[in-house]
């Protein structure tokens, strides 16, 4: 069932975790061993997941477009798209066991996602065989629940395109490797309190101009598997063609692989 705008709003409003990968090789011959990165001569494979809800006139080819516009200029990195309307949501266990690194965004179609494509990628992501890099609402997707064990859900919620100021706290983490503080004009606001579990890293805090804050770039280690939270990224403005965002997502995907 397609969730709109409003009911994912009061959603929001009421508050606020080893097996091999399948057909990839290193070096030797070998299939990597779990919770281990791919060879470094090898490429990451990373796939971005949308619903593909994008309103036109910001994403023209929607967010995984605009992600992959980027990401896919970067050495290393061998990209491929997945979403929602394909089969089995993109998330088939052949396609998962040819991916290293999952981008999920998810807005409005949290609840369309089958159980058993969730419980899949989690899985993975436990086992080592997958890392998660979740963006904006996708805190709110199942896969990233699954893994976080809690709610997940922000304290507050406001849209009405004001800045956000970012501010890096791990200036040494590799997800803040050359990005200083940035603004982003127009954005929405989430606020604490995050209900997400202590993370090992806050790498970003972003503030607001009437006093919220949130934790805004989290890292976990969930099992054997590396998940990051990043949460700039909303789809009514266009968040994700900012130098810095994406820098931070490409960065993102390098830890959550074990490249960096």
């Amino acid at each position: 069932m397609r969730v709109d705008r409003r009911s994912f709003v009061r959603s929001l409003a009421g508050g606020f975790p080893a097996i091999h990968v399948l057909g990839s090789k290193d070096s030797r011959g070998e299939e990597p061993a779990p919770g281990r990165a791919p060879a470094k001569d090898e490429p990451l494979r990373v796939r971005i997941w949308c619903e593909r809800t994008a309103p036109k006139a910001v994403y023209p080819d929607d967010v995984d477009g605009a992600l992959a516009g980027h990401l896919g200029r970067g050495d290393g990195i061998e990209l491929a798209r997945s979403q929602i309307g394909d089969p089995q949501a993109g998330l088939s266990d052949a396609l998962l066991d040819r991916t290293d690194v999952l981008i999920w965004w998810g807005h409005l179609r949290h609840d369309d996602l089958p159980d058993d494509r969730a419980a899949a990628v989690a899985r993975r992501v436990q086992e080592g065989r997958l890392g998660f890099v979740a963006l904006y609402a996708s805190c709110c997707s199942k896969p990233f629940k699954e893994l976080m064990k809690t709610s997940c859900q922000p304290g507050g919620w406001r849209e009405d395109g004001r800045p956000e100021h970012v501010s890096v706290k791990a200036p040494d983490h590799p997800i803040a490797r050359g990005i200083a503080p940035f603004t982003i004009p127009r954005t929405d606001m989430y606020c604490e309190p995050f209900a997400v579990p202590k993370p090992e890293a806050v790498v970003f805090v972003s503030s607001w101009e009437k006093g919220e804050t949130l934790r805004s770039g989290l890292t976990w280690t969930v099992g054997e598997g590396r998940v990051a939270y990043l949460r700039t990224g909303p789809d009514g403005y266009p968040v994700l063609f900012h130098p810095s965002v994406r820098r931070a997502v490409s960065n993102s995907a390098l830890w959550a692989g074990r490249r960096c």
